[in-house]
């Protein structure tokens, strides 16, 4: 138990504490979830770009629609936040100019900017494109 170790054992790398762990599969989940959502959308692009039957073009053209506001949104917020965890993981030396943690940070806070508020996105996917042909592009997913 933490409370009655022992001080003249080793001290356990920072890998070994289940926080850290913790804290690096959630930026691995992020990173890895952002990365497949926009390879599967790009995918639907090129299909949109590459399909001759006028029925395949209109259905990838509407789960391209429905995607969208998702693809924009989901991974400049969980991002973001997987890059907070890094900086967690270091702790307070996470701030300092020896790693480029900061820097992502503050170069990746202005994607939820670019691509409008979250709120923005969910409105648009609910309001407007899941909605969209009686439910048609939901479907489709």
């Amino acid at each position: 138990s933490p409370l009655c170790r022992d001080p003249s054992t080793p001290m356990v790398p920072i890998i070994e504490h289940s926080d850290v762990k913790r804290m690096l599969l959630l930026q691995k989940a992020y990173v890895e979830g952002a990365l497949g959502l926009c390879m599967y959308t790009a995918g639907v692009i090129d299909a949109l770009a590459t399909t001759a039957d006028a029925a395949a073009r209109s259905d990838k053209l509407l789960l391209l629609e429905l995607l969208t506001p998702v693809v924009k949104a989901w991974p400049s917020e969980w991002c973001l936040e997987a890059n907070k965890w890094a900086m967690q993981v270091l702790g307070g030396y996470g701030y300092t100019q020896d790693f480029p943690l900061e820097q992502l940070y503050r170069d990746a806070r202005p994607n939820m900017i670019y691509e409008g508020t979250s709120g923005v996105q969910a409105l648009d996917l609910l309001g407007r494109k899941a909605s969209m042909g009686d439910g048609a592009a939901l479907k489709l997913l």
